[in-house]
């Protein structure tokens, strides 16, 4: 089975030491909305919810009668959302990377098998999308803007000359799943412009 944590520990580190990664095309899930109580909130919960319900499934498609060409067998990888920050509350929206083999009608048969009510189910989309270059560390038992951990990233940031894409924006991997707690790790990220201070990736994918 692959498992994204034992082959790809560079893109998910569980280190608090800044390292930068470029993440190049890949296929996600996402569905996207607005938060007052960020990952509490029921909107996200309810969205990261059915977003990990039709990845559970797309990774047991085999043995629910949903062809896949070239399916091996996978852990689903973990839910992450991109947050930004406004006002009295904040926009998010979620992605979870699929495999190389998983397509669009991998997903929409996977969507139609999990029955989702139909508002529900029109807020969830199969995308190509690039997260870029960007600088990430782990945090243990933290979450949200003001975590100490972005606030590390901001001054190594800083200190290496680079330079954010958008300062409002940040991302958070829940390497632990949800619902996060005091116990989880959360893997933080902030995308940096390629074409300042030089930045060189430790890992490419």
């Amino acid at each position: 089975m692959f498992n994204w944590e034992t082959f790809e520990p560079a893109e998910y580190q569980r280190s608090a030491t800044p390292t930068l990664v470029e993440l190049t095309t890949r296929s996600y899930i996402t569905a996207e909305g607005r938060a007052q109580t960020h990952t509490t909130d029921d909107t996200f919960v309810l969205l990261a919810e059915a977003v990990h319900k039709i990845a559970a499934i797309i990774a047991d498609s085999r043995n629910i009668g949903i062809e896949v060409t070239g399916f091996k067998e996978y852990r689903p990888y973990p839910i992450q959302a991109v947050w930004t920050e406004g006002g009295t509350d904040e926009a998010f929206k979620i992605w979870l990377k699929q495999p190389l083999f998983i397509h669009q009608e991998t997903f929409e048969a996977a969507k139609k098998y999990a029955n989702l009510e139909p508002t529900l189910s029109d807020q969830i989309h199969f995308e190509q999308l690039a997260e870029g270059t960007e600088i990430q560390a782990t945090a243990h038992g933290e979450i949200g803007p003001k975590a100490k951990t972005l606030r590390t990233l901001n001054a190594a940031i800083e200190e290496k000359g680079y330079q954010r894409t958008n300062l409002d924006t940040y991302r958070e991997l829940y390497l632990d799943g949800l619902p996060f707690s005091e116990k989880t790790d959360t893997l933080f990220r902030l995308q940096i412009d390629p074409s300042v201070g030089n930045p060189e990736a430790s890992v490419r994918n």
